[in-house]
């Protein structure tokens, strides 16, 4: 069994009327062509963690299993299945130009948020498909999010999240290991980081790709009023077991305790291992 994905989703049993803001986090593990759909919230885990391999790659909406079966280090996928897969190449886009032209003519047609993310005293800027914003911002943590423009193309989008990332002085990606510093970020520097750069934004030519924004705080959707204390990272290795009562999860940070205490696992790290659920 091996993990190939980790994401926040609906959970629709508890909550049709309002889904975005009942998003919980599920790891999916595939054994052979079966895909087990892993709950987190509420739960208890226990695993082993085996040998790290690629995950494959995405196809004209079909997966393919990774033709050589290699093994991969910190990266889920090899190189040659990177290279395969419709889109892991919009990942590198800067807006300068498009280096997937397969994919141009959808990306010309679909709308995209910039979005502001908030992490405590961190601020990023990002790009979400129009329809999936809230779970954008859930999947990376944040303490507060803000829409602040809507485009059309992601070329363009692509292209204005580089400006407004050059004329604020901010990332455009976030480390693992910063997420597990933020992980109890104050939500009153988070909102004034937002409310500061957006101001800085209307005043310095950038206003016309501007929209009145939207913010949300989403620190309580990660149920990290269960965490007392700061976790320890844990290492995740060949060999290595995780086991215990999962308490909340900010992002791709997962928080667990056990008999030895509190520790928080990087479920990002885990795509592509092999693993062993312990009875």
């Amino acid at each position: 069994m091996q993990i190939v994905k980790y994401k926040w989703e609906t959970n629709r049993m508890q909550n049709r009327l309002t889904p975005s803001l009942n998003l919980e986090p599920f790891l999916f593990a595939r054994d052979g062509n079966a895909v087990t759909k892993i709950k987190l919230f509420d739960e208890r885990i226990g695993m082993t963690i085996g040998k790290k391999y690629c995950i494959g790659y995405s196809k004209n909406g079909r997966h393919f299993d990774c033709p050589k079966a290699r093994t991969v280090d910190n990266e889920k996928v090899c190189r040659e299945c990177a290279l395969s897969d419709d889109f892991f190449l919009c990942m590198k886009c800067t807006g300068e130009e498009c280096i997937n032209e397969d994919q141009r003519p959808s990306c010309i047609e679909n709308k995209y948020f910039i979005y502001l993310a908030a992490f405590n005293s961190m601020l990023k800027v990002g790009i979400s498909y129009q329809f999936r914003i809230m779970e954008r911002l859930i999947e990376q943590g944040a303490d507060m999010g803000a829409k602040i423009g809507l485009v059309k193309d992601g070329k363009t989008a692509r292209e204005i999240e580089q400006k407004i990332g050059r004329e604020l002085n901010i990332i455009d990606r976030m480390s693992g290991i910063d997420k597990q510093k933020m992980l109890f970020g104050n939500i009153n520097v988070a909102a004034m980081n937002i409310f500061n750069a957006y101001n800085k934004l209307k005043s310095n030519g950038l206003s016309s790709y501007l929209i009145n924004p939207e913010i949300y705080n989403l620190q309580g959707i990660y149920r990290l009023s269960e965490v007392k204390q700061m976790p320890s990272p844990f290492d995740l290795r060949e060999g290595a077991r995780i086991e215990g009562d999962i308490l909340a999860a900010k992002g791709n940070i997962v928080v667990i305790k056990n008999g030895s205490g509190l520790f928080s696992v990087n479920a990002s790290k885990l795509l592509g291992c092999g693993i062993e659920l312990l009875n």
